[in-house]
């Protein structure tokens, strides 16, 4: 059976990218789609575009941010697959076509690669197979790679997993992927590049000149300290939280600390929930061994492919 696509578009006040995204969706040729955009309450001529678009559903109103439209959008979806296309990004020609192709009667959703991509080119590639399966908690809240938009999920492990929680500005979709792990969902995966990030300075969480780093190093933190200390997640989801805080507090310590801010870095390093703790500094010592063990890694597995045979 050729599944039903339900595809959520959240947007706001972006008409030109938007209508980008939309294109990229009519020209998957799907001929069964559902097209739900979230709007917020755009003012720059969106609304007036999407009420003549026959294709599209609209939910519109103000809400809490993206996440919140994310849910919106996804209580909708009435397809056999759920995806979440940003509005300043796009899909690849044939990523429906692929996915379907990939999902197994088992899979709770399928999984494919996704590019950043600027004016000057391309910027990133994701397509690790671990942050693809979500195969560890890591994937989920340490690596940069685990994209939740590269994904068209099953209606019924959307609802086992729950509604993102709109709390978080940032981290929200790594909050929600977590919550996928510890489900213990299955993802499929395929080689294919699906999704394409736009990087550009209105972005939530790919703005070329980074404005936004700290905001999301302190989100990353709160996320990490939740939970680090759930005591219901598997130990393995607590570790990988204690190694995003100590990253995340490290970096800020050191920040703080370059910048002539001797006081706010010894609160980073000593001061948990206002009040006098070691754990920051601990967390810290052990997220900066694993960042320059990755790093190792990474360096190590850049040399062995710069002297493989071609």
């Amino acid at each position: 059976m050729t599944p039903r696509f339900s595809i959520v578009v959240p947007t706001l006040n972006r008409r030109q990218m938007l209508a980008t995204a939309l294109a990229s969706i009519r020209a998957q040729g799907w001929a069964d789609t559902q097209v739900i955009v979230a709007d917020g309450g755009s003012t720059d001529g969106t609304l007036d575009d999407l009420r003549g678009a026959p294709d599209v559903e609209l939910v519109s109103g103000p809400d809490r941010g993206v996440y919140d439209a994310f849910n919106k959008g996804i209580a909708r979806a009435n397809g056999d697959l759920i995806g979440i296309l940003n509005s300043d990004d796009c899909y690849e020609p044939g990523a429906f076509a692929a996915a379907a192709a990939a999902l197994s009667p088992g899979a709770a959703a399928v999984c494919g690669t996704a590019l950043i991509f600027a004016e000057h080119g391309i910027v990133a590639r994701f397509d690790d197979v671990r942050d693809k399966t979500v195969s560890s908690p890591r994937s989920a809240l340490i690596s940069a790679g685990c994209s939740v938009n590269a994904r068209f999920f099953r209606p019924d492990a959307v609802a086992r997993v729950g509604a993102f929680h709109v709390d978080y500005r940032y981290v929200a979709d790594r909050d929600w992927l977590v919550r996928w792990y510890e489900a213990g969902l299955t993802t499929v995966t395929i080689p294919d590049v699906v999704y394409r990030y736009r990087q550009h300075a209105g972005s939530l969480t790919f703005d070329a000149d980074r404005r936004r780093e700290r905001g999301l190093r302190e989100e990353l933190i709160q996320l990490a300290r939740h939970w680090r200390d759930d005591g219901e997640a598997s130990a393995a989801t607590r570790r990988a939280a204690m190694l995003l805080e100590g990253r995340c507090v490290g970096m800020l310590a050191a920040q703080a600390m370059r910048a002539g801010r001797f006081a706010e870095s010894a609160l980073w390093l000593f001061q948990r929930d206002g009040r006098p703790s070691f754990a920051p500094l601990l967390a810290a010592a052990c997220g900066g061994m694993d960042r320059a063990r990755q790093g190792a890694l990474t360096s190590f597995a850049r040399s062995r492919r710069l002297v493989s045979p071609t």
